[in-house]
């Protein structure tokens, strides 16, 4: 019997799991379907030194979110995050879920001042450089 190939099955990804000392990053990264490169990481807040250690600058827009493990309390991420944006840096510091985001060729950087207490999460997309609507037609 010949198995009928899915069409679908790309759109289904399995994440490269990174192991930093005894914490695991999950990273998806592929080409959407205009062929622009995407990559998605979930990591622990407490992964952040681990994963980097000097400022960067990327030839793509990010947006990193930052948010607490505990459903009922999501703003709270126990911990006290710089982040630093701007080859001249401005500092920023955050204790409760926020978001950043980083255009193309920005300078940027965060380290954890303060361990977090409890679970918390980093969510960094690095997007496309150019969003198109999708044809209504061809829907």
């Amino acid at each position: 019997m010949v198995e009928k190939k899915k069409e679908y099955a790309k759109n289904i990804l399995s994440p490269e799991i990174k192991q930093y000392q005894d914490l695991q990053v999950f990273e998806f990264s592929g080409k959407d379907t205009r062929g622009y490169d995407f990559s998605v990481q979930l990591s622990p807040i407490e992964a952040i030194p681990l994963i980097e250690d000097k400022p960067q600058a990327v030839d793509a827009d990010r947006v990193k979110m930052y948010f607490g493990g505990d459903p009922e309390n999501m703003n709270d991420i126990g911990a006290e995050i710089e982040i630093s944006l701007g080859k001249e840096p401005e500092i920023y510091k955050i204790d409760a879920a926020a978001m950043t985001y980083i255009p193309k060729g920005m300078h940027h950087q965060h380290h954890v001042v303060q361990k977090p207490e409890k679970l918390s999460w980093l969510l960094s997309f690095t997007l496309p450089p150019e969003y198109i609507e999708p044809d209504e037609s061809k829907a």
